[in-house]
């Protein structure tokens, strides 16, 4: 069986206040995009990855289901290989993503009926992004809350389905610590929803310039300010004609609207030329 692990863009990301358990209350528009990893699973006895990372998030997701599968009397095993093509450590999902997509993958070849649901709880025992990764796999907007554990799917107010948007990604090859980044973070005060409420009508409308003007990241300022390169990449998209440029996650990608695929690919290409990792994609709409 094989699946996509779709890159997922942070349209907006808002922190908050420490919880009791230590992380830091978010609530973010995530948006899956078609940057994407493809994963390959076989059926077996054991179940073994060869992702060739110490944290491997894919076997973790297919332990946590196997363990939270009903007694049906079946060894559920498989072995899962995965193509990569999303940056690591770059804000863009990937890990998170390849996890999300096995518990989908499996939950299927296992035939064990979780619903979608389901499924997003049990990936919050793997990470904090991957509920909102497994409701995206469909396609369309998540809003994530909590750690990220509180995820919901947001249907279009007005009309039947979202437009497709185009975006181009710039990575500036620097790691991030999300740790770190959160420790320079400067929370804000909770129940402001105005965020949201803007960008919902702007991510309907089809307008590339009303939606790119409500873009943000609490966690860009800080991430800006342990990697400067960050902002060099920042820079070289919105000099490019990128509108809205902002950062993903806690970095250090950042993304920005173009008007079409053909002015994006351009402009991946350009970016790319000057040596740095640069893709054109679009958003996943259902």
């Amino acid at each position: 069986m094989k699946i996509e692990a779709y890159a997922k863009v942070n349209l907006s990301l808002e922190v908050f206040s420490k919880r009791s358990d230590g992380y830091h209350a978010i609530r973010s528009l995530v948006m899956p995009v078609s940057l994407s990893d493809t994963i390959d699973i076989d059926e077996d006895i054991d179940l073994e990855s060869d992702s060739g990372y110490s944290d491997d998030l894919m076997l973790k997701a297919a332990k946590v289901l196997r363990a939270n599968a009903a007694e049906d009397g079946r060894s559920h095993g498989a072995r899962i290989h995965v193509e990569k093509r999303i940056p690591s450590g770059g804000g863009l999902g990937g890990g998170s993503a390849d996890a999300a997509a096995v518990l989908v993958a499996l939950n299927d070849m296992w035939g064990l009926g979780f619903s979608v649901g389901e499924l997003s709880a049990r990936g919050a025992e793997v990470g904090s992004d991957v509920p909102a990764l497994v409701l995206a796999q469909g396609g369309g907007p998540v809003l994530m809350e909590g750690r990220g554990e509180r995820v919901s799917s947001l249907p279009p107010l007005y009309s039947d389905r979202y437009p497709v948007y185009h975006l181009v990604l710039a990575n500036p090859g620097v790691p991030c610590s999300t740790a770190d980044v959160y420790a320079r973070s400067a929370p804000r005060a909770p129940n402001d929803p105005s965020i949201i409420y803007n960008m919902r009508p702007a991510l309907e409308s089809g307008d590339a310039e009303k939606l790119a003007a409500t873009l943000m990241n609490d966690l860009e300022a800080p991430a800006l300010s342990l990697h400067p390169r960050i902002a060099e990449a920042r820079e070289a998209l919105a000099d490019a004609g990128a509108m809205g440029v902002t950062m993903t996650g806690s970095g250090s990608t950042v993304f920005g609207i173009v008007p079409d695929e053909e002015t994006g690919r351009r402009m991946a290409s350009a970016l790319s030329a000057q040596g740095m990792w640069s893709r054109a994609v679009h958003t996943i709409v259902p």
